[in-house]
């Protein structure tokens, strides 16, 4: 593991959010959001069942930050310091950033999803301008749509999901810009 202060801090502040790189010490509370059923009722087989799985994400989230210079955040409230979610933007293999957020569904219907796609979505253009920003969403999931079309993003494609989603329901691939053919063969294949 690369040592947390080898990455530059990043926090980002909007108006009611502070977002602070993923660290180790945010294992607990990202698993608490992870394992709850109620963050999952979109795509149920995402949940986590083991502590394990959630510190392998967090792992990973700290890894793409170090190769990439920019990855996920914990969100908390400006006001009350309050864990909220967690979300930003990944590099995948296909050569894209992953736009992605979760909150606790307490905190659903807040804006928040928006407020911190916005941050993640500037933070990706000024960090690399060059790489689209995507998100792949199930249509059984309007509310994320809602959010990507908020922040700029389009819908590219539909079809048929390789998650394990509920009632077979269909993918969404969203983009900033117009993708290479291989970028969005990989954000279909992955979908």
């Amino acid at each position: 593991m690369v040592h947390q202060l080898l990455v530059p801090q990043q926090e980002i502040r909007t108006g009611r959010l502070v977002l602070t790189p993923v660290t180790p010490a945010d294992i607990d509370a990202v698993h608490e959001l992870f394992s709850d059923a109620r963050t999952w009722t979109h795509l149920p087989a995402g949940r986590h069942v083991s502590r394990a799985e959630t510190q392998d994400l967090v792992q990973r989230k700290i890894g793409g930050r170090v190769r990439y210079g920019l990855g996920s955040w914990v969100a908390r409230s400006a006001a009350s310091g309050a864990f909220l979610g967690l979300g930003g933007v990944d590099r995948t293999a296909g050569g894209v950033w992953n736009l992605g957020y979760r909150f606790a569904p307490e905190h659903h219907g807040h804006g928040y999803a928006t407020e911190l796609a916005r941050a993640a979505v500037d933070a990706a253009r000024d960090v690399h301008p060059e790489l689209p920003v995507t998100a792949r969403v199930l249509v059984n999931n309007p509310a994320s749509a809602r959010v990507l079309a908020r922040v700029g993003l389009t819908q590219v494609w539909q079809g048929p999901s390789s998650a394990a989603g509920p009632d077979g329901a269909a993918c969404q691939v969203w983009s900033d810009r117009a993708l290479a053919d291989a970028q969005r063969d990989w954000l279909v294949a992955n979908s």
